[in-house]
């Protein structure tokens, strides 16, 4: 018996949902004709910024729009992924302005990445791990993010690095002796005057 997919025994298909990627993207779905139509939409035409460039208006776009032509082609607001995804693959030249053939080219790479995804991990199998570590084979691609997983809150990245302790307070020590104690003694018969007895 199972409760919308999930049982007692953890998830039906644990091998599909470990290889499942970790954000899903969309830009695969659009065709490059929707890209190519925003990019037009937002050309500086005629301009004085394209006077003082000295670039054609009808093909470059000013760089600082790439945010807005994403809202524009998604028609909502994108989400964290989705920004760093795209300025990692489009916006990666220093100049003001951005050609036509440099952004069909940034959004060919962008598209193969969506299309693609990026796994947690680099196994889904202990056999194929194994052969691979008995081979002595290298990841496919970047190294660092081989161990890539779902992290809970007990683990950390990295070093462990030490919590953040609160600043020290005054401590408040108790006086070994006081004029009172100096000046009175310290029994009882000579602090009130006479023999207890």
């Amino acid at each position: 018996m199972s409760f919308f997919g999930l049982t007692s025994y953890g998830p039906q298909d644990p091998i599909k949902d470990r290889v499942k990627t970790s954000h899903e993207y969309v830009f695969h779905t659009f065709p490059i004709e929707h890209y190519t139509d925003t990019f037009t939409k937002y050309t500086i035409g005629d301009s004085d910024i394209a006077v003082a460039l000295e670039v054609d208006g009808a093909t470059h776009i000013v760089r600082a729009k790439l945010g807005d032509m994403l809202k524009d082609i998604l028609g909502r607001q994108p989400r964290k992924h989705e920004l760093d995804a795209w300025f990692t693959h489009l916006d990666f030249d220093r100049s003001g302005v951005m050609g036509i053939d440099e952004f069909i080219k940034g959004v060919e790479r962008l598209l193969e990445f969506s299309a693609t995804g990026v796994t947690p991990a680099t196994y889904s199998s202990f056999d194929t791990q194994r052969t691979d570590w008995v081979r002595h084979t290298r990841v496919g691609y970047e190294a660092q993010q081989t161990l890539r997983g779902p992290m809970t809150t007990a683990q950390e990245v990295g070093w462990h690095t030490a919590k953040p302790a609160p600043p020290e307070t005054a401590q408040r020590r108790t006086l070994g002796s006081t004029d009172v104690t100096q000046r009175e003694g310290h029994t009882a018969a000579s602090y009130y005057g006479h023999f207890l007895g």
